[in-house]
């Protein structure tokens, strides 16, 4: 793989939550990704005027993941630029009204070399721009690479929106086929102008979704299996047949989602499927949830906490190795000098050189035969470890470094102790 497409396969996706949240689009799954890539170009510091440029072979890599469309990939650029063009979106305001959007505004390319340039149209900024300092919106930032592998057209919609609800949720509940503002149905639908009523848009519910275990095979299942697959984030969804009242119901007429992020270890493991597709092996194998003689949400949210504490006993053993590993290279340097039990009491405190001179400035405080020579090294670490302690138990008092208050204190022998009887005091 090239360094381009590696590169730009981890930029970021920023939207803004209002835009992912309430957004009325109507876009296929090629087109959805091609938005994507298209927003990923922009940088925090980047204006509703800063033209992107990038070359339709990368392009192509990135959308379509194929030889074939990579020979075609001026044509199919074109094409696809030519579509999302002419498309626009509607949000409501706050005001009430409603607000048709433009994706671009400017498309220039050049057939010789392939590269293009674009400008979003003015009415993106709100959605895209000043996101990191416009503390009134939030927004959402996944990497590229989550939705560009997808191959089910609702996944890469569902993602954005479950992950903009689950900054601060585990859970997230939607009304099912009700028609509200909150019918999830709605919110993942294509919307179009309505035949019957001119300058009204409707979302284009299919059938076959009236029926929710085609719901569930066509858009669910898929969508799950492909956000637990590809993103940073783990699925799952009950259906519910009660309503927020509690009202009964035969049929399902909310989802409750449930919504974590991946464990380190997950992560590690997703990076690395994610790598491996890029490079061409595409293995999709994914590892459906065992059941458990509980509910779904308690089943989704135990079977997190138990990776988690799992990875934190592997955490822990690590940690174990590491500080023996540590210790016994520490030994071995200490042998190395001629201070090893002053080295020892020091080590995980400061680096060699460090430790040298604090060595040397407790032995600068001894009167001439005041010491025998062979417990300079036990004498040197009960007058350092005096002051050290003192040091450790009152850290509001270290105004610079603790290295460099422990050498002050050495060196200056502020209470006098390098005078004191001890019973390494010179016998001769």
């Amino acid at each position: 793989m090239s360094h381009g497409i590696e590169k730009a396969r981890k930029q970021q996706v920023a939207k803004s939550t209002k835009m992912v949240q309430e957004g009325k689009f109507s876009l296929s799954l090629v087109e959805s990704k091609a938005v994507n890539y298209l927003i990923s170009k922009i940088k925090p510091t980047d204006d509703i005027n800063t033209v992107y440029t990038f070359n339709c072979s990368e392009f192509q890599q990135i959308i379509h993941r194929s030889a074939s469309a990579n020979k075609l990939s001026y044509t199919n650029t074109k094409a696809i630029l030519n579509d999302i063009g002419q498309k626009t979106w509607w949000i409501t305001l706050e005001s009430g009204k409603e607000a048709m959007v433009h994706w671009l505004n400017v498309v220039h390319m050049d057939p010789g070399s392939g590269d293009v340039e674009i400008k979003f149209h003015e009415d993106m900024f709100p959605f895209l721009y000043n996101l990191m300092t416009d503390k009134e919106k939030y927004y959402i930032a996944p990497r590229l690479e989550e939705t560009s592998l997808m191959t089910h057209k609702y996944s890469p919609r569902i993602f954005d929106l479950l992950r903009s609800y689950q900054f601060n949720n585990k859970t997230w509940t939607f009304e099912l086929g009700t028609g509200t503002d909150n019918d999830f149905m709605r919110k993942i639908a294509d919307w179009e102008p309505d035949p019957n009523k001119k300058g009204k848009n409707v979302a284009k519910i299919p059938k076959s979704w009236l029926k929710f275990s085609f719901f569930e095979r066509d858009v669910l299942a898929p969508a799950r299996e492909e956000i637990n697959h590809y993103t940073d984030i783990k699925i799952n969804y009950e259906a519910l047949k009660t309503d927020a009242m509690g009202k009964k119901y035969r049929r399902p007429v909310r989802i409750k989602f449930l919504m974590l992020p991946k464990t380190s270890g997950e992560l590690k493991e997703t990076q690395s499927m994610l790598d491996s597709e890029y490079n061409g092996n595409f293995d999709n194998i994914v590892d459906d949830m065992e059941p458990h003689q509980m509910t779904l949400e308690e089943s989704f949210f135990m079977q997190d906490q138990m990776q988690r504490e799992k990875e934190e006993e592997i955490r822990a053993e690590e940690v174990i190795v590491e500080a023996a590993n540590a210790e016994e290279l520490a030994e071995q340097r200490a042998d190395e000098t001629v201070y090893p039990v002053f080295y020892m009491a020091l080590y995980k405190d400061f680096n060699e050189d460090q430790i040298d001179h604090l060595y040397h400035a407790c032995i600068k405080n001894l009167e001439p035969k005041q010491i025998q020579f062979d417990a300079y090294d036990m004498w040197a670490t009960d007058y350092m470890t005096h002051y050290f302690d003192w040091i450790k138990a009152t850290p509001e008092d270290t105004k610079t470094t603790t290295y460099k208050r422990l050498l002050a204190s050495l060196v200056n022998d502020y209470e006098g102790i390098a005078q004191k009887p001890t019973m390494w005091d010179w016998k001769g």
